[in-house]
C-alpha cells in the first residue's frame, strides 16, 4: 500500500483482546498493508506494538480511556505517524451478537486513528463519540461507522492543510492543569526536555499521562505541530544504514518497500555485535510477563547501559520546518525519542544503543522497578501531586532551579489559580502560559548565544553548560544568528535581588509543593507575624524596663559621687539666738 504524499489519516484500527492470543487487531480499513494471512488483519511488524499501544496495561481497571503513541513510518523508518486510541469495555451478556471465542465477563475494545501529523486534541472528542455509538450498537461486526468515521475524517483534514495546524494537537488539552499539578516543577520539566536525557513519566490513567505529555511539550514553539515528525528516529552507524537499490524504477519501489526489514536487520546485527563484546556474566536475560498477555514474554538485559558518546551532527531534518528564531528546536531527533505511551515490550529497545535519550510515558507499574535505565522519574502521588526524582546525580545539579526559576514558576502559579476554569480572560490561560514558555525561551537563547556568563548565571550555570552539549543546542548555534533574535535581551526575566519572599519560594519547592507544605508554610508564616509581634511589645517592655533600672543606676552613681553636704545653722538655732 502506498499512501498519497497528502494523505493526514491513513487507517481506522480496531483491536481487541482475546483471552489466548492478548491484544491483536481485528479490523481495519482501509486494509493494512502487512502479509493478509499472519491472523493480524495484514498488520506489518515495523507496527507489531499497535495492539499493545492500543489497549494498555491497566485498561481493564477502567471503563473508558484515551491513549496517544507513535509508531515508526512504512515510508521512511526514521518519521513517524501519530496514533490516537479510545477503548471502552462492555458486558459480555449485554452483547446481542457474539462469537464464540468471547469467554470473559467483559469485553475490551479500542478504535484508534492513524495519522501523519500529530491530531491529539482535535481527534480526542470525535473518536470517543464514534468508539460509543460503535459499542452501543452491542454487535462489533457492524463495522459500518468506523468505515464512516475515516471517510469524514480524510474529507475533513486532506481538504484542507489550515485544519492541521497548531491547535490540532494540543487542542482541549489542558497546560494549567499540568501547572497545577507541578507547580514550581513544571519549569525543571520545561528545562528537562531541553536536555534530551532519559526521561520516564509513569501516572495513571493513561489520558491524563498522554495529556500531560503533549501539553508540556506544546510549551515549546512549534514542537508538537513540527517536531515531532522524527521522534522515532534511532543513532545507526552510517556503514549499517541501508544502500539505496539501484536496479531501476522496480527495484526502487522494492527498495523502498524492504527498507524497514532492512533496518530492522541492521540493529539486530548492531545488538548481536554488543552482545559480544559484553563481558561474561553480563549478559544474563530476566524474563517478565505483562500483565495483559500470559503468553506473551519480555526478554530484558540485566546490565546497566553504558552512558551515550556525544552524537556528531548530521543534517536536521527539521531545518526547512523552523522559523526565524529557530524554532522548533531540533530536540527529538537523531535517536532522542519521544512517546505518550509504551509498554513493556518497547523497554529493551529504549535501552538499547539505537536509543541516546527518551521522554516516554508507561503505566506499568515494572517500569519503576528498573530505574537504573532512566536519568528522571515523574510520578504523582495519592493527591494527584507531581513528583520529580532525579535518578542522575549529574542531572540533579543541572536541573536546580535558581530564584528566578522560582519567580517565574511562582508568576505562572497566581495567575493560573487567579483564573477562572472557564473564565474567558486571556491572562492566566492555555495560550498566555505557552507565551510565557516561549519568552522564557527566547531569553535563555539570548543568553547563551551572547555567551556573557551574568547573563546565563540567573538561568543556572550547570543547566546552561549541560544545555550547550545537547543536539538541539548546538543546532541551534550552528544555524546562524536568528536575525530576529537580536530584539531579546539576555538575561532572566525575573531576575532581582534576592528577599524573604525567595526564601518563602525556595522552602516550598525544597518540600515538594505539596499541600500540607503550603499548609506548613501558612502556618510558618502565621506563626512569624505572631512571634514579631510579640517581639515588638516584649522590646517596648524591656526597653522601658531598662530605661526604669538605668535611671536608678545613674541616680545612684550620681549620690555616690557627689561631695556630702554641711548643715548650716540658722539663727533661732544659736545660743546667741537663744
Amino acid at each position: 500500500l502506498q499512501y498519497a504524499t497528502m494523505t493526514q489519516i491513513l487507517h481506522v484500527v480496531v483491536v481487541g483482546f482475546h483471552h489466548k492470543k492478548g491484544c491483536q487487531v481485528e479490523y481495519a480499513f482501509p486494509p493494512l498493508p502487512g502479509p493478509p494471512d499472519n491472523g493480524d488483519q495484514g498488520l506489518p511488524s515495523a507496527w507489531r506494538a499497535l495492539p499493545a499501544l492500543a489497549l494498555p496495561d491497566g485498561a481493564h481497571n477502567v471503563e473508558q480511556d484515551i491513549t496517544y503513541f507513535l509508531l515508526p513510518s512504512l515510508d521512511d523508518p526514521d518519521r513517524a505517524i501519530f496514533g490516537i486510541s479510545c477503548f471502552r469495555q462492555i458486558p459480555t451478556e449485554s452483547l446481542v451478537s457474539k462469537t464464540s471465542d468471547v469467554t470473559r465477563s467483559t469485553v475490551q475494545k479500542s478504535v484508534c486513528v492513524l495519522s501523519r501529523s500529530p491530531l491529539f486534541g482535535v481527534l480526542k472528542a470525535k473518536l470517543q463519540l464514534i468508539t460509543q455509538a460503535y459499542f452501543n450498537e452491542k454487535d462489533f461486526s457492524k463495522v459500518e461507522v468506523l468505515s464512516q468515521m475515516h471517510s469524514n475524517l480524510v474529507e475533513m483534514f486532506d481538504g484542507g492543510a489550515d485544519l492541521v495546524d497548531g491547535q490540532a494537537a494540543s487542542m482541549d488539552i489542558s497546560i494549567r492543569a499540568l501547572i497545577k499539578t507541578f507547580r514550581h516543577r513544571v519549569v525543571l520539566l520545561f528545562k528537562l526536555i531541553l536536555l534530551e536525557k532519559k526521561v520516564l513519566f509513569h501516572m495513571f490513567p493513561v489520558a491524563r499521562l498522554g495529556d500531560s505529555l503533549v501539553a508540556l511539550l506544546s510549551l515549546f514553539p512549534g514542537l508538537v505541530e513540527e517536531g515531532l515528525a522524527y521522534a522515532t528516529s534511532s543513532v545507526r552507524p552510517p556503514s549499517r544504514l541501508p544502500l539505496p537499490s539501484r536496479e531501476g524504477a522496480e527495484g526502487g519501489e522494492r527498495g523502498r518497500e524492504e527498507a524497514p526489514e532492512r533496518a530492522e536487520e541492521a540493529m539486530e546485527e548492531e545488538g548481536e555485535g554488543e552482545e559480544r563484546e559484553e563481558k561474561e556474566g553480563e549478559g544474563t536475560e530476566v524474563r517478565r510477563q505483562t500483565n495483559r498477555s500470559s503468553s506473551q514474554e519480555v526478554t530484558v538485559r540485566d546490565a546497566v547501559p553504558t552512558p551515550p558518546t556525544r552524537p556528531s551532527l548530521c543534517e536536521d531534518p527539521l531545518r526547512g520546518k523552523k522559523d526565524s528564531y529557530g524554532f522548533p528546536l531540533s530536540i527529538f531527533t537523531l535517536g532522542n525519542i519521544f512517546n505518550p505511551y509504551v509498554g513493556l515490550a518497547n523497554l529493551e529497545h529504549l535501552t538499547s544503543k539505537q536509543v541516546r535519550g527518551f521522554v516516554v510515558g508507561a503505566t506499568n507499574a515494572l517500569f519503576l522497578q528498573r530505574k537504573e535505565y532512566f536519568d528522571v522519574v515523574v510520578t504523582l502521588d495519592d493527591e494527584g501531586v507531581g513528583s520529580v526524582e532525579m535518578v542522575s546525580v549529574d542531572v540533579k545539579k543541572a536541573l536546580s532551579l535558581t530564584s528566578a526559576d522560582l519567580r517565574f514558576a511562582d508568576h505562572l502559579i497566581k495567575n493560573v489559580e487567579a483564573m477562572e476554569d472557564d473564565g474567558p480572560a486571556y491572562e492566566g490561560g492555555n495560550e498566555w502560559c505557552r507565551e510565557q514558555f516561549r519568552a522564557y525561551l527566547l531569553s535563555l537563547g539570548a543568553s547563551v548565544r551572547c555567551e556573557l556568563a551574568p547573563a546565563s548565571a540567573d538561568f543556572g550555570a550547570p543547566f546552561v553548560s549541560a544545555w550547550r552539549e545537547t543536539v538541539n543546542c548546538r543546532r541551534w548555534l550552528e544555524e546562524g544568528r536568528h536575525e530576529d533574535l537580536v530584539g531579546v535581551e539576555p538575561g532572566h526575566p525575573f531576575v532581582g535581588n534576592l528577599g524573604v519572599y525567595d526564601v518563602m519560594l525556595r522552602v516550598e519547592h525544597s518540600v515538594g509543593g505539596s499541600e500540607q507544605a503550603r499548609k506548613a508554610l501558612s502556618a510558618l508564616s502565621s506563626t512569624g507575624k505572631s512571634i514579631s509581634a510579640s517581639g515588638g511589645k516584649m522590646k517596648s517592655n524591656l526597653t522601658s524596663w531598662f530605661r526604669g533600672v538605668t535611671g536608678q543606676i545613674d541616680s545612684q552613681a550620681n549620690s555616690a559621687t557627689s561631695p556630702p553636704e554641711t548643715k548650716e545653722s540658722t539663727p533661732a538655732e544659736t545660743p546667741e539666738a537663744k
